[in-house]
């Protein structure tokens, strides 16, 4: 996961009558060709953010629908600002695919596929917490990601299904993605997943950082959590409820540019007419 330094490496049951589409062995999902049609831009100061080319995770859930997809991240000033999953799943053996993303930068971003609006997200994608009485960040890399793998073990997270079946999500041991940004005071930092099989449903983002405020210094860690499901998500510290994203069902029909959607920070929708896995089927 290089450009910054790599280091380590629902569902959704649709009505037939809304979508088409074709057999799974006809047009396979071409995951990183679609992410390389996405134009996303900072609109705070017009630049465009940079794809970081490698898949981040090729990720199954046999679980539910056959699913199968792989995510990728977007980066500005070597923090990333946005990260998407691309998958199909099964339905009544027919293939389907859905683009899913999640706003993480402090401001608005806008969005194109292939030269169409796509997403447009008006509000910071995060909301940070500073850990309570966390330790100082450690002098060097190794060290500070200990901290930070030990911090995160005090989480647990749960997915709710619309028939309020619960499920608890597993803490992936590796990050996702592990990048620095000194220039934004960020010493390390890290985005890793709660999933389902090795499908992530819930982000978890973790940064030790170095900073001034009012001309003083200050230095610990934080988080955030993001939504990679539309389903009720929730998370916890000991015992505590600290996060939580309640169900969106206007995600199960979503498509490419719907204006309900396309200004959430959360956005996950069928980015070809009829839920088609390539244009070449439309």
């Amino acid at each position: 996961m290089m450009s910054c330094p790599l280091r380590f490496i629902g569902f959704v049951m649709f009505s037939l009558g809304v979508l088409s589409s074709i057999t799974a062995a006809e047009t396979p999902a071409d995951f990183a060709g679609d992410a390389r049609k996405y134009v996303i831009m900072s609109t705070a100061d017009k630049t465009p953010l940079k794809l970081h080319e490698k898949s981040l995770l090729n990720w199954t859930n046999p679980v539910r629908q056959k699913e199968r997809g792989e995510t990728f991240v977007w980066l500005h000033a070597q923090r990333p600002y946005a990260i998407a999953t691309f998958f199909t799943y099964s339905y009544d053996d027919k293939t389907f695919l859905k683009h899913e993303f999640h706003s993480l930068a402090p401001g608005p971003l806008e969005a194109s596929f292939d030269g169409r609006p796509a997403w447009s997200p008006k509000t910071p994608g995060l909301t940070w917490t500073e850990f309570p009485e966390s330790p100082t960040p450690a002098n060097t890399h190794v060290s500070r990601s200990l901290q930070m793998r030990q911090l995160t073990r005090q989480f647990r997270a749960e997915l709710t299904s619309p028939k309020n079946e619960r499920t608890e999500l597993r803490l992936s041991p590796r990050p996702l993605f592990e990048y620095s940004a000194p220039d934004s005071g960020v010493l390390d930092g890290a985005i890793l997943s709660f999933v389902v099989a090795t499908d992530p449903e819930i982000l978890l983002l973790i940064e030790a950082f170095e900073e001034t405020r009012n001309g003083k210094p200050a230095t610990g860690f934080r988080y955030a959590f993001a939504r990679f499901h539309y389903w009720d998500v929730a998370a916890y510290l000991g015992d505590n409820k600290v996060w939580s994203a309640a169900l969106d069902k206007s995600h199960e029909t979503n498509n490419l540019g719907d204006r309900e959607n396309i200004g959430k920070i959360y956005n996950s929708f069928h980015p070809y007419r009829g839920g088609k896995t390539s244009a070449t089927t439309e």
